[in-house]
């Protein structure tokens, strides 16, 4: 297994950082790393997105939520053969939000692909910055 990870604080509540995770319509709008996205992001939905890094190439991520606390996007190759995750956490902390987003790649296939995985280590620390500063606007 391969992961990066990146978290921050967020000045405000998590309700209002949940907000702004879950809306699929303003991805592009703010700093996210998201070039464009199709569907909802709703617990059990699938979602389709392109990313500053992944170029032309778009992912289809299946959606699971545990509303306010936690989501995982969930996308790869059949049968297991190459797993990406993207689990985002929520802990709230007295009008206070702790970000935590982790990215964990799995299966048989993953040593070859691997190599083809830019470093998606500033991709997550952009992400929950981007999330901050919007989070702290709004609230």
């Amino acid at each position: 297994m391969k992961s990066f990870e990146a978290e921050t604080m967020i000045y405000a509540r998590s309700s209002t950082v949940w907000d702004i995770i879950t809306d699929e319509g303003n991805y592009t709008v703010w700093d996210s790393g998201i070039t464009r996205i199709e569907g909802q992001i709703r617990n059990g939905g699938t979602i389709r997105i392109r990313t500053i890094t992944g170029g032309h190439r778009s992912f289809r991520l299946r959606v699971q939520q545990i509303p306010g606390e936690v989501m995982t996007w969930t996308g790869g190759l059949p049968m297991g053969l190459f797993t990406g995750v993207r689990t985002f956490t929520l802990s709230p902390q007295g009008g206070k939000t702790q970000l935590r987003v982790r990215e964990e790649f799995s299966g048989p296939l993953l040593g070859m692909i691997w190599r083809t995985v830019p470093d998606l280590g500033q991709d997550c620390t952009g992400y929950v910055n981007a999330v901050k500063e919007r989070a702290e606007l709004i609230g």
